[in-house]
Order: C-alpha cells, then structure tokens, then sequence
C-alpha cells in the first residue's frame, strides 16, 4: 500500500474515533461526494474533508463530450459504498443526490439496515422514492394529474431530502413531490449500494411488484449531505 494512501486511511480512522466518541455530534455538511475524475488504482476518492475510498469493482466507466467521466451500470452491476458512522442519518436533514442517465427501470440507490431507511428507484420511467421509519412506510412520487417527469434516456438529477418531520423528492430542482414522517431517519450501520441489490431495501418488503434489479445506465454525481 503506497504510504499516501495509508497516511490517508490513518486520518480517515482517526476521524471515526472521535466521531463514534458517546455524545459527540456528527459533523453537519457533505459527508459522500465521489470523485470519478480522480479514480485510480481501482478506487474512487470521497471530495470532502472526510477521506473514503470505495471500490470500483467490475463497474466501467465513459468520457462523455465535456471530458467528464461518468460511471456506466449495466445489467446486474451494482456499487457499495464502504461503511463509515460519518454515513449514518442520525435524525436531523439528511439529503443524497444522485445525476444519472438510466436506459432501464430498476433500483438507483439506497441506504438503510433490515428494518429501516430509504430506497430511490424508477418505475415506468417515473422517479420513486420510498422511506421507512419506525412503522411507517411512505412513497414519494409525481401525480399524474401535474404531470410526470419522464426520466429515462435524459439525464435527470434526483434529490431526496429527509428532514426530521417531513420528506420531500426534488426532480431537476423541482419540488415534486412531499410527505409528512411519523419518525426522524434515525440509525447506525445504514449501507448505501448503487444499482443491483442482493435484498430488497427495508421500505420495500412489503411491495410485491418490486424486485432487486438496478437501473442500467451511468452516473455523474453521488452526493450526500447532513443539515
């Protein structure tokens, strides 16, 4: 392991460490950011004060026109996101965003353990994001009757914002859709995969259309923010 790379992880570590300390509040701002135009040695840099490296695996990669590199999901790929409690909601705003392309419906992202947290996938070429705190489960999506934002074969940038009391689905920089939480998202140990899941996300099991399959196509931007 180059000594860069472990300086970076010995700083990453340390950062945990005080973090995990009891009573000490998480740090608010951009927690995930990926860098794909610094990918290397098979792993992708986080952008933010926070180091993380997550591993590409057998993902692809594309140059579009602006000399942007974006990564490509096809059929059955997914990306997992390495664990940090720095990644974990802890009842205050929690927002992840996502810029993609998707050719196919399927899952784009989620984070959450076996009983909790949020899913965001397309269905008929409609955004949906579902959410599942305590015993609740809510899903957020357009009403026929404002129209519907046609997200397949277009690039489309999804924003899933989930305050204490309320959740909201942003589409383009478009508020599109809201709903009230009975529970703040709230809990430890939340993983965060894009694409292809093994299990359906928590806010899920209860649906008996969806499936584990992920959207095919690239993104440009993974983002996610503690307010």
């Amino acid at each position: 392991m180059h000594a860069a790379l472990k300086k970076t992880l010995a700083t990453f570590i340390a950062v945990l460490a005080i973090g995990a300390q009891a009573g000490s509040p998480l740090p608010k701002g951009l927690m995930l950011n990926l860098d794909f135009q610094r990918i290397e040695n098979g792993l992708i840099p986080n952008k933010t004060l926070y180091p993380l490296y997550v591993p590409i695996g057998d993902l692809g990669t594309i140059t579009n026109n602006d000399k942007r590199i974006l990564l490509m999901f096809e059929y059955g790929q997914r990306l997992d996101i390495p664990h940090s409690s720095l990644l974990d909601p802890d009842g205050s705003g929690w927002v992840a965003t996502v810029r993609l392309f998707a050719i196919s419906n399927g899952l784009v992202m989620s984070q959450g353990d076996d009983e909790n947290g949020y899913a965001i996938y397309i269905k008929d070429g409609a955004v949906h994001a579902a959410i599942h705190t305590d015993y609740s489960t809510i899903i957020l999506k357009e009403r026929p009757e404002n129209g519907i934002t046609e997200c397949l074969n277009k690039w489309v940038t999804i924003e899933l914002k989930v305050n204490p009391d309320m959740a909201i689905l942003i589409l383009n920089r478009v508020h599109v859709a809201i709903s009230p939480l009975q529970a703040p998202l709230i809990g430890e140990d939340y993983r965060i995969r894009i694409g292809e899941h093994k299990t359906l996300p928590a806010p899920l099991h209860r649906d008996k259309t969806a499936t584990t399959t992920g959207f095919t196509g690239a993104i440009s931007s993974l983002k996610v923010l503690r307010k």
